[in-house]
């Protein structure tokens, strides 16, 4: 069975490290961060099967990490965990994109039962479709159509155009996809044929403003939709 890694965010120190040890334990793989920035900022650059978000953390609070995470389209399932036990706190907590809230003090055997939920929910859901404008990538299927045309990807392609997808907005370094293709031999202008090529068939001979690849120079791409400003005649 693969290890599955989980991200928690807690800057209480007895609690922190008696979730680390027991999940350990249970064949998890715990990232830990006190500082809810430092936490924020992971979750943004890594992949994890589920967050444990306590609410009270400093740097920046639980609220506003799910709240920004949803914002990036980051569909990691987050069960937040806090002493607050009002009924308005957990309403706000699940209208903001949590997927599960547990009340301290809680009983481990608990928390792992509502983190295996949560991974039994992430498998059993329909298919993941990424909407970006007029783009549409269906990642189970490995499809992608624009404007409702299907586009032809070779694999890096594809890979390509998710790990900028992925990263909506966010410019994406040439190291850091390949690091995401699992290609540490290759140099960064192997990115730069691929992309050449994504962006012949995704944007084509569109006017700039209606492109969604665009370079950084000196640093790699970004996929974001056209601006208020781009899209005006």
């Amino acid at each position: 069975m693969p290890v599955r890694r989980l991200l928690l965010i807690e800057d209480e120190n007895l609690l922190g490290q008696m979730l680390v040890d027991g999940l350990q334990a249970a064949h998890y793989e715990v990232e830990w961060f006190q500082n809810g920035a430092d936490g924020f900022k992971n979750a943004c650059e890594n992949d994890y099967a589920v967050v444990l978000l306590d609410l009270m953390v400093p740097g920046m609070d639980g609220w506003t990490i799910c709240r920004r995470l949803r914002d990036r389209r980051d569909t990691t399932p987050i069960l937040m965990l806090t002493a607050r036990d009002e009924v308005e706190d957990r309403v706000r907590g699940l209208e903001i994109g949590a997927d599960d809230y547990l009340s301290k003090p809680f009983a481990f055997a608990e928390l792992k039962a509502r983190i295996a939920a949560l991974l039994r929910r992430e498998r059993t859901q329909r298919r993941r479709v990424l909407r970006i404008a007029d783009l549409s990538i269906d990642t189970d299927a490995r499809e992608v159509t624009r404007s409702g045309k299907m586009v032809a990807l070779t694999s890096r392609e594809f890979d390509l155009l998710t790990a900028l997808a992925g990263r909506e907005g966010h410019a994406v370094s040439k190291e850091a996809i390949l690091t995401l293709w699992g290609d540490t031999e290759s140099l960064p202008n192997t990115v730069e044929v691929h992309l050449a090529a994504l962006r012949r068939k995704l944007d084509g001979d569109r006017p700039a403003h209606k492109k969604l690849i665009h370079t950084v120079y000196g640093f790699g791409y970004v996929l974001r939709e056209p601006t208020e400003e781009e899209t005006c005649p």
